[in-house]
């Protein structure tokens, strides 16, 4: 077989390796060999016509990223990739009930991270200047990623 009709079975050899690759785990032999069948589509297809082979890839160096994005959007539903790809989280974290202003007592040494309590809630807090003892009142002066930085009141 030669010619334009071998380009096109290796281009289905390779859509079916690619297919494979998302469901089975090949850790990527599927993937190259899927690429290495492209690639000798390409070569098969420049060797019939220059510009049959240049307008082939084109279009798969154009499609690449559209297979990418379908291959993001569809693995993770795949059973191996409901396996290894983390469910959305359903309920967040609530956010910090520590405002600015608000005053605490450290409840361990902050050296400079350690636990303050402010209005009966323990709070994982950063000092604003060196080591606070514990049982030291603080003040938080600032939120940074939602924990709270403390100064001596």
């Amino acid at each position: 077989m030669e010619g334009y009709p071998l380009v096109a079975l290796l281009m289905l050899i390779a859509a079916a390796l690619l297919i494979a690759e998302v469901l089975l785990p090949s850790h990527g032999v599927l993937g190259l060999g899927a690429a290495g069948c492209i690639l000798a589509a390409i070569f098969v297809a420049a060797r019939q016509n220059v510009w049959a082979g240049l307008a082939l890839l084109v279009g798969v160096t154009a499609m690449t990223p559209f297979a990418w994005v379908a291959f993001v959007k569809i693995w993770p539903k795949t059973p191996i990739g409901r396996r290894l790809v983390l469910p959305p989280v359903a309920n967040p974290p609530p956010s910090s009930t520590v405002r600015v202003g608000q005053a605490g007592v450290t409840m361990s040494e902050l050296r400079p991270i350690g636990v303050c309590e402010f209005d009966g809630v323990r709070v994982e807090a950063h000092s604003e200047h060196g080591i606070v003892p514990p049982g030291t009142a603080v003040k938080v002066v600032a939120l940074v990623n939602n924990r709270p930085t403390v100064r001596v009141a």
